[in-house]
């Protein structure tokens, strides 16, 4: 059943454990998301959690067979407190690429945004889904 995201995998172990790279100049942060792949009989379901991301700041676009989804937060420190360690606080840049090959129909894509959860919905192509071959 696995026919979609085959180099993610790799990828995955070598990005987990990854909290991200701080940009100096402007003290921005980059991190990659974290997404659960799941693949039903018809479509592929991917899901990723963006706390404190409003939808404005979310952007999907496909490329080259290449869906990709960007996202930003900004988080400000309390008025009357100073940051003595800031792993969430400040502009955070958030990015994430998967490679569809044949297996998807990328016109028919839909994605939703609720409670901090993204849920893309990918179906499956025609040429991607089982088919039984009459034997004559």
């Amino acid at each position: 059943m696995n026919t979609l995201f085959p180099v993610t995998r790799m990828l995955d172990a070598a990005l987990n454990n990854s909290c991200g790279t701080r940009n100096e100049a402007d003290g921005s942060v980059g991190r990659t998301l974290r997404a659960d792949i799941l693949e039903g009989e018809k479509e592929f379901r991917v899901l990723m959690d963006l706390p404190g991301v409003l939808q404005e700041n979310l952007d999907l676009s496909i490329e080259d067979q290449t869906l990709w989804v960007k996202a930003e937060r900004s988080e400000s420190v309390p008025e009357g407190f100073e940051t003595r360690r800031s792993e969430r606080t400040g502009q955070a840049t958030f990015s994430r690429t998967f490679s569809l090959g044949n297996a998807v129909n990328a016109d028919d894509i839909k994605a939703q945004f609720r409670n901090g959860v993204l849920t893309i919905t990918l179906p499956k192509s025609e040429k991607s889904m089982p088919r039984r071959i009459e034997i004559q």
